[in-house]
């Protein structure tokens, strides 16, 4: 369909942050580490802080901001509701052992090394390291300490790994 024969209005809901959401398995607790709450809370704040300056802007009649405050109002109830129902895990009782917030250094069958913190899924960021603890990796390393050797099923296929060091 042309451009021509569609309403403004059409438009609007297309540059809205989907309100998708991570799926948890039935009955598990969405915990998070204290860095990943900070960091959530920051970021509310930061987008707390652009829609009242965007409010404040005087040209809020214009459809671009328009649709840059709907933009901004889906990503703050994103993060209210991510908010509203993670739980602060705390460290655990034995830190030698990798549980839910520890960053654990690996080297790879191949001499490889990487290090991995284990997080909630909605402070999950592979990019910075940071895997998802209901993720099949994080499954494998739970548990194990320094000196562990720990089998992978990984999609390139099964792989061992050496736990190096644990720290919280």
């Amino acid at each position: 369909m042309s451009k021509a024969f569609t309403r403004e209005s059409d438009d609007a809901d297309a540059e809205e942050i989907p309100s998708t959401r991570f799926q948890l398995p039935p009955g598990a607790k969405n915990y998070i580490t204290r860095d990943g709450a900070d960091r959530l809370r920051q970021s509310l704040l930061e987008l707390l802080e652009q829609r009242r300056l965007g409010a404040n802007a005087g040209n809020s009649a214009a459809p671009e901001a328009k649709a840059e405050q709907r933009r901004l109002d889906s990503a703050i109830r994103k993060l209210q509701s991510i908010l509203d129902s993670v739980i602060v895990a705390e460290p655990p009782a034995d830190p030698g052992k990798v549980t839910f917030g520890a960053s654990v250094h690996v080297r790879y069958q191949h001499g490889e090394e990487e290090t991995f913190q284990i997080v909630g899924p909605s402070e999950a960021d592979p990019a910075q390291g940071r895997i998802s603890a209901i993720s099949p990796l994080a499954q494998s390393l739970m548990n194990s300490k320094v000196g562990d050797t720990v089998r992978f099923k990984s999609p390139a296929g099964d792989q061992e790994m050496t736990v190096l060091a644990v720290h919280y």
